[in-house]
């Protein structure tokens, strides 16, 4: 019975640590069937400096960009890197899309915010922790025959500061309708793994949920 208690307590931390599907918002009016085209306008970082516990993900615009044309490239939309200074249009089979559709496709406009992407760094405080040890001792049974058993010994031993890291993802989508500037589409994804840095996983899941929440139907 411990052992069940232990692993739906384990179960339930994990879910904690690893966060659910983001929240979204869609237009009720909007038809998100015709959507064909994404254009990314602008990629804010809003905590782009580590700082205290903070540790900010390098390059973190370029990574949720590489996303985002991997996670589009699955759903085939085509997105295309609009932001000032940035390449015009993706390369490879995303610009082969662009040339076989014989319509314009239907184009929002998306604007992302990084509130945080990296990671945290806790500090867990020197501490006692109580250890067990065997020793064996040679007994004689009721007959006088000679055996060993061990005795369990428990003394306190002394663990120094260490640390943990959690890789933290925070990040808005707002999409935009082009002809009317309306807000169509926003998603709020916020997302934690205990004693992970690597954020790599975590923005995948992120834009390929993204973008699934926005052409379901």
């Amino acid at each position: 019975m411990k052992r069940i208690f232990l692993l739906v307590l384990a179960l339930c931390m994990f879910c904690l640590s690893a966060a659910a599907g983001p929240k979204l918002y869609r237009h009720l009016s909007y038809d998100f069937s015709n959507l064909r085209n994404v254009k990314v306008r602008v990629i804010t970082n809003a905590h782009p400096e580590t700082a205290g516990s903070f540790h900010a993900e390098e390059l973190a615009e370029e990574k949720v960009l590489s996303a985002l044309y991997s996670a589009a490239g699955k759903a085939n939309l085509i997105l295309t890197d609009e932001r000032p200074g940035g390449p015009i249009a993706p390369t490879g089979g995303q610009e082969s899309l662009l040339k076989r559709n014989k319509k314009a496709p239907k184009t929002v406009e998306a604007r992302i915010t990084i509130n945080y992407l990296g990671y945290r760094r806790y500090v867990v405080p020197g501490h006692y922790e109580q250890k067990t040890e065997y020793i064996k001792e040679k007994r004689k049974d009721s007959w006088g025959r000679e055996h060993y058993v061990e005795i369990p010994i428990t003394h306190q031993v002394w663990v120094p500061d260490s640390y943990h890291n959690n890789a933290v993802m925070d990040v808005i989508y707002n999409v935009y309708d082009l002809e009317t500037a309306a807000v169509i589409a926003n998603v709020m994804d916020k997302r934690e793994r205990e004693y992970e840095s690597d954020t790599a996983g975590m923005l995948d899941r992120s834009t390929n949920d993204f973008i699934k929440a926005l052409i379901k139907k």
